[in-house]
């Protein structure tokens, strides 16, 4: 492993883990639906990519279009710059569960049903494979994983999959992304196997984060502002929206 932990850079990231993020390990941030989650992890995600590393992106609830305009909005960085440390994996439950029935379209993006576990295992393997492994070496950064959970047929089996891929032992670094809006107790579980956990909250449109706790790196527990706009924090909130009327029903069908 190139290095312990990963400084993304950022005053106010540097005020709730003075160390930075684990490397090889699994970093949760949860908090209330609506609460800038996905705003933590593309700070995380453009130093990332800045310092070298590779990024999969695990699409649960946007595609990369969102993904390349969210980047350019928030740091004026152009998705395109990075394709060789770049890829994507498109959750699709209207797919076959099946490993036979993953799709990679012309641009490389991997189309699954991520709620089988192998489907899920072998999507993220294969959207690594061929990455470089400079700098900090490979992120899998996935927003929006208590969508799978309601799913009544795959809910178990999605959560043990999660449970497995936290505690997972292998050179990549995970950082996801959880609402304890629906399924708190479940999602308890997830924060509880991770390495570490960060937390956030909304206070009269601002956006606030602090750590609850890690294994293995110094956390504050004290809340810090997180400098993104109003307007930067309501396009994750309609996205966000957009999903409980879209995808949440579909889901509850399978």
């Amino acid at each position: 492993m190139i290095r312990s932990t990963f400084e993304p850079g950022h005053e106010w990231f540097e005020e709730v883990l003075p160390e930075g993020v684990a490397v090889g390990e699994t970093t949760v941030i949860t908090g209330p639906g609506g609460s800038g989650k996905p705003l933590v992890g593309f700070a995380v995600v453009e130093s990332w990519l800045a310092a070298g590393g590779s990024v999969v992106f695990l699409l649960t609830n946007s595609g990369r279009e969102f993904v390349a305009e969210t980047m350019a909005e928030l740091y004026d960085v152009g998705v395109a710059d990075y394709d060789d440390q770049l890829s994507f994996v498109d959750f699709d439950p209207e797919l076959e569960p099946t490993v036979e029935a993953i799709e990679t379209s012309d641009e490389g993006i991997i189309r699954a049903n991520l709620l089988d576990g192998d489907v899920w295992t072998d999507a993220i393997d294969g959207a690594a494979e061929g990455l470089t492994d400079d700098g900090p070496g490979t992120l899998v950064f996935a927003t929006a994983l208590n969508l799978f959970l309601f799913s009544p047929t795959y809910r178990e089996e999605s959560l043990e999959t999660f449970l497995e891929t936290v505690e997972r032992e292998d050179d990549r670094t995970y950082l996801f992304t959880v609402s304890t809006s629906a399924f708190e107790d479940d999602i308890a579980r997830v924060e509880s196997a991770a390495d570490t956990v960060l937390l956030t909250e909304m206070e009269s449109q601002r956006l606030r984060l602090r750590g609850e706790r890690s294994a293995s790196v110094e956390v504050s527990t004290a809340f810090v502002d997180v400098p993104f706009s109003p307007e930067q924090i309501g396009t994750i909130k309609s996205v966000s929206e957009e999903t409980r009327t879209s995808l949440i029903p579909t889901l509850k069908e399978i």
